[in-house]
């Protein structure tokens, strides 16, 4: 007994032990100092400047995480000036950056682009890096006045280790129109200032204590919770709008108009004109992930995007267009932005995604160029606003998108037969939508039997093999899945659901002679400010009904009320009601 009780208080030292030594490491590197200048000079010419400090922890930091510095530029119209770069070693040594530790290679977002092969990216390797020791490093990017850009910043003010001292500052002419706003500071320090020095407006922030960002997975995009800076120079977004319009407006599209012909030459219906357009811009122009402003907000021509074979998101988006309106369909860009940021205050780099809208049967429909998969717009406007190139904001409803599944179901002691109905919102299908229902549903039968008010009826029917055994099996009910997430106890991060959802599952179920439920009849009802859950199960000879709802009234889940929808999904998820336990009489 004595031994059992003295290995017990040594595991319990040893956990305290490793509790503390967990509790006390350090996070693998902090940022001592972070500075971004952004500054408008009178002449048109802009400077960026970032002076970093950053200190190593770990070996992984010293290896891979910070071992480099990426910089990217594009040296047609910018200059890269390093003003220093060193690092300090523990014993006080300063070792300078050798001239072979900085290298120019292409991004790698542009390989196998030859329009944007010109792109720079200068990797500065730090040496003489130990455990403990602290890197300095201090560069402008110079971008030429003839380039007349507008300052266009979304800056991202956190970094994956701990920022202790964070200054932003922005230097402008005090005549110069400038719009900013920084947003995710509400757990934060800050000293904010504005004054006027000479002939320049200045303002500064500084910032402290910003954590590391958060690995945690289902973050939206655009996190309002995250450190940003948004700033644009231009007088309103509607006029950042109007430089891409302008840009789109000198490109030459013949031989793109007439392609479009040429692939729907043979086709009598515009959804199947639309289908083969879109086809071929997403599956045929490759997409060439540049920013805009690493090519000066330039666009290229739509023939020469299709005789190259790729694109940017705004050049594959405007062949599309192009495409579109060349056989007689309706055809618009629009820019999506989060709605949580003030629109006046975004430029171009504040887009998230450019779609094209369109129209099919008087049906308004919003396609991405990324992906075959519909664009999900519809459903998100409580987060993000869309945009035509006019500046006009389109209005797009808190909208849930609707799943109504009904199963008859037939069980014996051999095999379950299943005839499904399910009613579903079309704009959660890409306009070639008979394809992806088969994938949808996994039963390659699947039909859309009925369209109605922008709601698709599908229709299918599976068998099942029953296994027995002990005359006692189980059958798992089936289920179309629907943004359903395993998820952590806890979150420090807000979470983004795809779409709101309001799904209905509702099993009737007919057993064969000699079958009997064994499993506990499950009633249960859940509603809080997130969404609701409720399931009720109900026998009546050999005939049993279960209905199932799962609604979600928030797109975005904030920390303070993730354990209420981790309640619902949990509940959602659970066995007992999707798996049924049957005795053979």
């Amino acid at each position: 007994m004595h031994t059992i009780n003295n290995k017990g208080i040594l595991l319990s030292i040893f956990l305290i032990i490793a509790l503390f030594c967990h509790a006390s490491v350090p996070s693998e590197a902090n940022f001592i100092r972070l500075e971004k200048t952004f500054k408008l000079n009178s002449d048109g010419s802009q400077e960026f400047r970032c002076n970093k400090i950053l200190k190593i922890h770990s070996h992984p930091a010293m290896n891979s995480t910070y071992g480099e510095t990426f910089i990217v530029y594009n040296p047609a119209y910018q200059k890269l000036i390093i003003h220093s770069s060193y690092t300090k070693m523990v014993d006080g040594t300063i070792v300078k950056t050798p001239d072979n530790a900085f290298n120019e290679v292409l991004p790698r977002y542009a390989s196998g682009a030859t329009a944007y092969n010109n792109l720079k990216e200068m990797v500065v390797t730090h040496t003489g890096l130990e455990l403990g020791a602290t890197i300095y490093l201090d560069y402008s990017i110079i971008t030429n006045s003839d380039r007349n850009q507008q300052l266009d910043i979304k800056e991202i003010l956190q970094e994956s280790s701990p920022v202790d001292e964070c200054k932003i500052t922005i230097i402008a002419p005090k005549d110069k129109h400038l719009s900013y706003q920084i947003t995710g500071l509400s757990y934060l320090k800050t000293i904010q200032k504005k004054h006027i020095e000479g002939d320049q407006k200045i303002f500064s922030c500084q910032l402290s204590n910003i954590p590391a960002a958060s690995q945690e997975l289902y973050q939206p995009e655009n996190n309002p919770m995250t450190p940003t800076l948004w700033l644009s120079g231009y007088p309103s977004f509607k006029d950042a709008l109007s430089n891409i319009k302008k840009e789109l407006s000198k490109v030459r599209a013949l031989e793109s108009e007439t392609f479009a012909q040429f692939i729907t030459e043979n086709l009598t219906d515009d959804k199947s004109k639309a289908i083969a357009i879109i086809d071929h811009v997403i599956n045929g122009i490759s997409l060439t992930p540049v920013p805009l402003d690493n090519i000066g907000n330039n666009v290229r021509e739509a023939d020469e995007v299709l005789r190259s074979t790729y694109g940017t998101e705004v050049e594959k988006a405007n062949l599309l267009a192009i495409m579109l309106k060349a056989v007689d369909l309706p055809a618009e860009i629009i820019a999506v932005t989060p709605k949580y940021v003030n629109v006046d205050n975004c430029g171009l780099k504040a887009v998230k995604e450019w779609l094209v809208k369109t129209s099919l049967n008087g049906n308004e429909r919003y396609i991405s160029v990324k992906t075959i998969s519909a664009s999900l717009i519809p459903f998100q406007g409580s987060m993000y606003r869309a945009s035509t190139l006019d500046g006009n904001i389109l209005d797009i409803p808190d909208r849930k998108a609707v799943l109504n599944c009904t199963y008859d179901i037939i069980i014996s002691t051999s095999q379950a037969d299943v005839k499904t109905k399910i009613k579903a919102d079309s704009e959660l299908f890409p306009i070639d939508f008979q394809a992806y229902v088969k994938q949808w549903t996994g039963s390659n039968n699947a039909q859309v039997t009925n369209y109605n008010n922008g709601i698709f009826t599908i229709e299918f029917t599976t068998t099942n093999r029953i296994s027995n055994k002990d005359e006692y099996f189980t059958y798992k009910l089936p289920e179309i899945p629907f943004s359903s997430r395993v998820l952590n106890s806890k979150r420090n991060q807000p979470l983004e659901i795809p779409y709101l959802s309001d799904v209905l599952n509702d099993y009737h179920i007919s057993l064969s002679d000699g079958i009997e439920l064994q499993s506990i009849l499950r009633i249960k009802t859940i509603n809080n400010s997130v969404g609701t859950f409720d399931i009720e199960t109900k026998t009546q000879n050999s005939s049993i009904s279960i209905k199932k709802k799962y609604e979600i009234k928030k797109q975005l889940i904030y920390p303070n009320e993730y354990q209420l929808f981790r309640t619902l999904n949990n509940e959602n998820e659970v066995n007992q009601g999707k798996e049924l336990i049957f005795e053979i009489k």
